[in-house]
């Protein structure tokens, strides 16, 4: 059997490999959104994930290459990938288009509002040291605000889990008392907020 475009020998249907491949597409490259917190910035694996799973195909992928090209709000994409198509070896280069829409996270909206659902109250003569510890056991971004009075620090943490794990680490050295204290109501329930007392 010899192949219906040129004559040389047929190795699939009624192809050579090089029609065969011609005619049949590796993979496809899809156009998408890309919403990010304009505060906390573009996380590039995240983008990149996204981008892997914009890629359509019913053939085997072996490896592939991403480059991107970032231009106002748009992302150029430029993906080579080597795959196979019923066993016979293709590379191909698709691009496409990423649209980047800024919104702020849930974070940055409940800080903005003053939102916490947990407070370290630093007191006593080791209160500078309790203030770093804090800080040590728990991301930056999970402290809503620090707010210094008299008797010491007022620490809110947006997360209760955030709070409970910086009152683990804080117990190793100093006292450590836990309270609760109604905070408003949500969705017509009372929400308690944490309070933790250190010394």
């Amino acid at each position: 059997m010899f192949c219906i475009k040129c004559g040389r020998p047929a190795s699939i249907g009624n192809f050579c490999s090089e029609h065969f491949l011609e005619s049949r597409i590796l993979f496809t490259l899809k156009d998408f959104s890309y919403i990010y917190c304009k505060l906390c910035g573009i996380n590039e694996a995240a983008l990149r994930e996204k981008i892997e799973q914009s890629i359509k195909t019913g053939n085997t992928i072996i490896s592939r290459k991403v480059f991107l090209k970032t231009v106002g709000n748009k992302v150029h994409v430029t993906m080579t990938a080597e795959g196979k198509i019923e066993g016979v070896k293709k590379t191909e280069t698709h691009k496409s288009l990423v649209i980047l829409r800024q919104q702020m996270c849930d974070m940055h909206v409940k800080l903005s509002g003053g939102y916490y659902e947990a407070m370290i109250q630093v007191r006593g003569p080791e209160k500078d040291a309790i203030l770093r510890k804090v800080r040590q056991a728990i991301p930056e971004k999970a402290v809503s605000s620090v707010e210094e009075i008299k008797e010491g620090y007022n620490v809110k943490i947006l997360r209760k889990s955030n709070a409970a794990a910086a009152a683990k680490a804080l117990r190793e050295r100093f006292s450590v008392k836990e309270s609760y204290k109604v905070g408003g109501s949500k969705k017509g329930q009372m929400v308690y907020r944490n309070y933790y007392a250190v010394r």
